[in-house]
């Protein structure tokens, strides 16, 4: 009888003991798999937020730059207000290196210049009476004393300016905004 007990005992492992081993080894690997795709997917968003707050940033210094009776003309949408310029328009949009456009976008260009403006006739016009209140608006543009719908591309003292980009990320659609408001230097 003592000689059939120490048969049942022998050492190793069973085949089940090999078979859970196996199962535990392979999820851990694929949690740690998952964990690194999702340090990197991290990683990418924040290479573009960064990408993204750099270009945003210049264009703004470049603003701040220009002339600033002509600011609104060199940065809007309209062709029409271009001529007499100290520089080249540059135009509304702008792009940015190492950001993919979002589909659809048809420019192809991730950022824009934004002012507080109504299209009406198909001319764009700079308005006080446009409601925005992350840029503060409406607003006294002319610091005449009155908020009207006039247009004041040509007399404004003040000009709210949202410089946004949009792309699209490896979690989708992102975005990030800008938004100050030049005022004229004495």
């Amino acid at each position: 009888m003592g000689n059939g007990t120490q048969r049942n005992r022998r050492g190793g492992f069973t085949l089940l003991e090999v078979l859970v081993g196996g199962v535990v080894l392979t999820l851990g690997a694929v949690g740690m798999a998952g964990a690194m795709l999702s340090s990197l997917t991290l990683q990418r968003c924040e290479s573009d937020a960064a990408l993204a707050r750099v270009a945003a940033r210049r264009v703004l210094e470049e603003l701040t730059a220009a002339d600033f009776t002509q600011v609104y003309a060199l940065y809007n949408q309209s062709t029409q207000d271009d001529g007499g310029l100290s520089l080249a328009a540059r135009g509304s949009n702008f792009a940015v290196a190492g950001l993919r456009a979002r589909p659809g976008d048809a420019d192809g260009q991730c950022g824009r210049v934004l002012f507080p403006t109504v299209v009406a006739g198909g001319v764009e016009w700079l308005r006080e009476d446009v409601v925005d209140p992350s840029l503060g608006m409406p607003r006294d543009l002319n610091a005449d004393g009155v908020i009207d719908g006039q247009n004041r591309a040509l007399d404004y003292e003040l000009l709210p300016v949202r410089v946004r980009v949009e792309w699209r990320g490896a979690r989708g659609d992102e975005n990030f905004d800008l938004e100050t408001i030049l005022c004229r230097r004495r």
